[in-house]
């Protein structure tokens, strides 16, 4: 197999052999036409593949891991890997950079949609289906990120400090699955430092992940987290990303001729690069292939099921004394009000590098809209309050053709006879470079950027007009410039290299053509990316909020999409509370007062606080679903689908109910991790903390029996699972091994982990045995005298239910 590989690496100089270990650009690999390697592509993920460009060809948008989590269904999961995989090759990609298993150490992490749980075991048997699907498609998943990037706060600095035990035990297992059972093929590091170290430079790739683990992959950096030539390379970071390189080519060379770093590591560091294209077919390949958006229907429908499947309903009581809310019966409805700031737009994803553009987007109120049309019902709509952390993107519905003119030379945008070297139109205000766009292939470009207009506002009154930008921009109304943001500080937009955003108030008539110009002059003193986001937002009229209650009062039913959006839950940032954005927890206890029944879907990608939960009749968590939002709603809704997600998280009344709220974020450029195991639900069941809903709940249509437990022996249960109602029901039985004597335990040993889980489908009026397979690894634990994994002959208690604290059964073993 790697004869070849020998071959070339062989032939190859030195300089060649130095120029395979960085990136080209920021999406490819350095090829060497003389001894025919080719370049390869990769691409953001995870929940769809973008490609080059950040506004480029459309990706079937699939929901985020926190929703495939809240599935429990392996084979649910692995379908939309092989999803992925085909999405992945749409682009000419042969690297997925996905899935993020990271751990969910706080309920405001920014990235948290992006990971699967607080659960080590459970977001290892995510990434385990997930990685094997995508890579059956014939592409790699590259996981990220290695290790203890669990919140956004300093993420490029920060030191994650984690004691060996909780390190092992927690946040390296999803990583340690994915290696050992998955096979996955490539492994990204972290931004921040680990006990140290920066992630890039860690022991832990040699010691653990390589020697441990036996992982023959390749490790590439995160995006400019290599911060070292001869540390990263000694300590087998195999490929810096992006390109063109910052601390190998020259730095490297320089290295080997001191002796720093040696030929044959440069030469290890080469061969995983290669032996990765040669297992994905790009070494044999002509290069990347073309970006293509695909339309397939029957990937669009798996998009929808899974994101069905993965919706919890936390709440379902009568808005009468005859039934429950949902499913919905639309005997005397005649008008529902569909509410809130989520509605017409519906947030199938989350922010930052995990954006892709949808193919299509079902909205929640063009959804529901149809199906209660379609039933003679009447709809009507009110948003209730914005949410925008910033201006939302410009309604190109608006807008004449968005010209973009590219210069080469800044300076040329105050010549009116300088000529652009590329004009263009965009169907997005919000743009991204990340190569030189004047076709020169420079590594830190200068250019010039214009975006032109005829914007024709709907309304009259005063409108807002924003900008963020990594380099200096104005805007111009008319010929007046409004904006100048060449002193407004970076940080914050575009990965913290941008302006944050500037606004303007500008009064418009309704009608009339105002010409709308940006212009940006791109310098770069840093990474060359380059980036303009240009927001509008029409005036509003009368009282959102008092108008939104008033019209839930002249419905039969009002349904509330409430929640967050992508610049609330985005990488770059965290959120700093629980609460809704805006005024929405007023918007839901007003229409709750007034309706006569309310039906609130919190379309958010973490939790949040519901101090109105128990004035409403239902409550579902739709996650950030993908583009089948809509659809996979009133599939929920109507009952044409049974209910069947279950938390993948705990959902805490206040953010001070949280194990890690004292440690959080981070202090001195040290996040102490001094909350150890006991986090997420291990923390609550230990200490006794109730929360809002636990760990592993999830409601149903359907009702199912787990009843007659056995323990076959320490890994294998059994139970019968019945249904016991009219309608089709899902039951995901869940095993929680309780270690029966605490006697000289460390403090932060969890009361109980979760061991094991099967999702049982029960027809009406079935009954089966069901046997659960218990995680293998479930009862070792890292010993810290030797340090070394041990287990002990120990008594547990293996605890059968429903959820972290619905418990239905229990049962003795010894490990």
């Amino acid at each position: 197999m790697t004869s070849h590989i020998d071959d070339l690496l062989d032939r190859a100089s030195v300089e060649e052999l130095v120029a395979l270990t960085a990136g080209r650009d920021f999406w490819h690999t350095v090829p060497i036409p003389r001894l025919g390697i080719p370049e390869m592509r990769v691409s953001d993920g995870p929940v769809g593949a973008r490609g080059t460009r950040f506004d480029g060809e459309a990706s079937i948008c699939a929901p985020c891991s926190t929703l495939l989590a809240a599935t429990w269904d392996t084979a649910a999961i692995e379908r939309i890997g092989e999803l992925l995989g085909r999405e992945t090759k749409a682009k000419g990609a042969r690297v997925l950079l996905a899935p993020t298993v990271n751990i969910h150490r706080t309920p405001v992490g920014g990235r948290n949609f992006e990971c699967m749980s607080e659960d080590p075991y459970l977001t290892s048997r995510v990434a385990v289906h997930y990685v094997r699907g995508l890579q059956a498609e014939g592409v790699a998943s590259c996981i990220k990120h290695f290790v203890g990037n669990d919140t956004e706060f300093e993420r490029n600095t920060i030191d994650s400090r984690i004691d060996e035990r909780t390190l092992r035990e927690v946040y390296l297992r999803p990583f340690e699955a994915a290696v050992t059972e998955a096979g996955v093929m490539a492994v990204m590091t972290a931004y921040n430092r680990i006990n140290g170290p920066w992630s890039a430079d860690s022991p832990l790739l040699a010691d653990v992940l390589r020697g441990e683990w036996g992982f023959d992959g390749l490790v590439m950096s995160d995006w400019f987290g290599l911060h070292s030539t001869v540390e990263g390379a000694k300590a087998g970071l195999d490929l810096e990303m992006p390109g063109p390189t910052l601390h190998r080519g020259e730095h490297l060379l320089a290295a080997i001729e001191v002796g720093e770093v040696s030929i044959d590591d440069v030469r290890a560091l080469a061969r995983r690069v290669l032996e990765l294209m040669d297992r994905v077919g790009a070494l044999t390949a002509d290069g990347p292939g073309p970006e293509t958006t695909r339309h397939d229907r029957d990937d669009i429908e798996l998009v929808r099921r899974t994101a069905a499947q993965g919706m919890v309903l936390l709440r379902n009581v009568p808005a009468t004394f005859e039934a429950t809310v949902l499913p919905l019966q639309l005997q005397g409805v005649r008008r529902v009000a569909i509410i809130g700031p989520n509605a017409a737009l519906g947030e199938v994803m989350g922010g930052g590098s995990a954006h892709v553009t949808p193919t299509s987007v079902s909205t929640p109120l063009d959804a529901l809209r149809s199906f209660f049309e379609t039933a003679g019902v009447e709809v009507v709509h009110a948003p209730g309050c914005q949410i925008h952390r910033r201006l939302p993107e410009m309604d190109l519905r608006r807008c004449s053709d968005v010209v973009v003119d590219i210069y080469d030379d800044p300076a040329a945008l105050d010549d009116a006879t300088a000529a652009p070297v590329t004009t263009g139109s965009t169907g997005t205000t919000r743009l991204m470079w990340v190569t030189d766009p004047t076709g020169q292939g420079a590594a830190n470009p200068k250019f010039g950027v214009r975006l032109s207009t005829t914007f024709t506002p709907d309304v009259s009154g005063v409108w807002k007009f924003g900008v963020e930008s990594v380099s200096p921009a104005r805007v111009i109304v008319d010929g007046v410039t409004l904006i100048d943001n060449a002193d407004v500080p970076v940080g914050g937009s575009f990965f913290g290299m941008g302006r944050g955003e500037e606004v303007v108030d500008v009064p418009m008539e309704a009608g009339r053509d105002y010409s709308l110009v940006v212009e940006m002059r791109h310098a770069p003193v840093g990474t060359g990316m380059g980036g303009i986001n240009i927001g509008a937002l029409a005036p509003t009229t009368g009282d959102l909020l008092a108008d939104a209650i008033d019209l839930a009062a002249t419905a039969d039913l009002s349904i509330l999409v409430v929640g967050t959006n992508d610049n609330w839950e985005s990488e770059g940032w965290d959120r700093t509370t629980l609460d809704l954005p805006g005024v929405q927890d007023a918007l839901v206890a007003g229409v709750a007062q007034v309706s006569p029944a309310t039906v609130v879907v919190v379309n958010a990608g973490s939790p949040i606080a519901m101090p109105w939960l128990h004035d409403v009749h239902a409550v579902l968590v739709s996650w950030f679903p993908g583009q089948e939002m809509g659809n996979a709603l009133v599939d929920l809704l109507s009952g044409a689908a049974e209910p069947q997600g279950r938390l993948p998280v705990t959902f805490p009344f206040r953010l001070e109910d949280t194990p890690g709220f004292e440690h959080n974020p981070g202090r001195n450029g040290v996040a102490n991790y001094l909350e150890g195991r006991l986090m997420g639900h291990h923390w609550y069941t230990t200490v006794g903390r109730e929360p809002l809903f636990p760990f592993g709940f999830g409601l149903g249509y359907g009702c199912a029996d787990i009843a007659d437990v056995v323990a076959l022996d320490a890994h294998t249960v059994e139970c019968t699972v019945s249904n016991v109602g009219d309608r089709d029901a899902v039951e995901v039985v869940q095993v929680y091994a309780h270690l029966v004597d605490r006697d000289g335990v460390a403090a932060d040993e969890p009361d109980q982990r979760l061991v094991g889980f099967a999702k049982v489908s029960a027809p009406a009026g079935s009954s089966q045995r069901v046997t659960v397979a218990l995680d293998p690894l479930g009862y070792r634990r890292w010993d810290i005298a030797t340090n070394a994994w041990v287990t002990p002959s120990l008594a547990y208690e293996l605890r059968v239910g429903r959820s972290a604290t619905d418990i239905v059964a229990r049962v003795d073993v010894r490990s």
